[in-house]
């Protein structure tokens, strides 16, 4: 299974991204979605609610106001945290339930704009950041009702571009032109995300070349693209991992059991307790070892 994050801010274009990949048979799993559905009538999560902010954040037929609970959040830290932390591990619950009803060759995007405000970006194999110009966002926001006033806070709520790239593997633009952001799309699905899913259910490492890498359509820089790796592996191995070069990467470990934990990022054991190569044709890095 390969598990995809999709994250940016709000009028970046996400919902245009998981509507290509959708159209292409992934599935999606939408994070706002989750979260009204975890504060559905009758839910443990909708008490938890009304038992920490009151009956005024119910309407009368018992469902969730959330333009009251929206304002008294607005510009109050404290009772913001204190929603989140009501709803976030509900949503995390509920989008893994999902998850685990799904066929093991499943392509799953998740489209969560709040990515890096959670901390999950290491859960996912790939990481895909929607970026926007300033005055785009805010003109499509507009067309969705919203003052500029009011755009301009949603937006000022939510982490910069330069915090969703730290924790990206792949940025695409959205400037506008959707016939250039679909066309982008389309390539990333068929030259990366499609044939990493396949290789993922065969087993199968990628094809040393670097054509595809080269080709695809993404603003991170290469260099950037291989450290993001290398703090993801370093994460899951609770380890070190030094960069040799742009195709590979060396790590220490004494243990036996990181076979699992790199699958689940995608690398496949090539050479039985010496090295694993990546599944993903967009960088088919190696992890080589040094037995402690």
């Amino acid at each position: 299974m390969l598990l995809i994050a999709l994250t940016g801010g709000i009028g970046s274009g996400k919902s245009t991204a998981a509507a290509v990949m959708g159209k292409h048979g992934a599935e999606v799993i939408e994070a706002d979605q989750l979260a009204r559905d975890v504060l559905a009538p009758g839910t443990a999560g909708l008490s938890a609610v009304r038992a920490r902010f009151g009956d005024e954040v119910l309407n009368a037929d018992g469902s969730l106001n959330r333009q009251t609970l929206a304002a008294m959040i607005f510009s109050d830290s404290d009772l913001r945290t204190a929603l989140e932390q009501i709803v976030h591990p509900l949503v995390e619950r509920a989008f893994h339930h999902i998850v685990d009803q799904l066929p093991k060759d499943s392509v799953v995007v998740y489209e969560i704009p709040l990515l890096a405000e959670v901390g999950r970006a290491e859960e996912f194999q790939l990481v895909i950041a929607i970026e926007a110009p300033l005055s785009v966002r805010i003109e499509r926001l507009a067309k969705r009702g919203f003052t500029r006033e009011q755009a301009m806070a949603r937006i000022s709520e939510q982490a910069s571009n330069a915090e969703r790239r730290a924790i990206a593997d792949i940025v695409l633009t959205n400037s506008g032109d959707e016939a250039s952001f679909v066309e982008a799309l389309e390539s990333t699905w068929n030259l990366r995300l499609k044939p990493f899913a396949a290789n993922l259910a065969a087993g199968k490492p990628a094809e040393p070349e670097w054509m595809y890498g080269d080709l695809l359509p993404n603003l991170l820089p290469l260099q950037d693209q291989i450290f993001r790796i290398a703090n993801r592996v370093g994460n899951a191995i609770d380890g070190d991992v030094s960069v040799c070069s742009m195709t590979e990467l060396r790590f220490a470990s004494g243990a036996s059991d990181v076979a699992p934990k790199l699958f689940h990022l995608g690398f496949i054991e090539t050479e039985p307790g010496h090295s694993f190569t990546s599944a993903d044709p967009g960088r088919p890095l190696r992890l080589v070892v040094s037995r402690q």
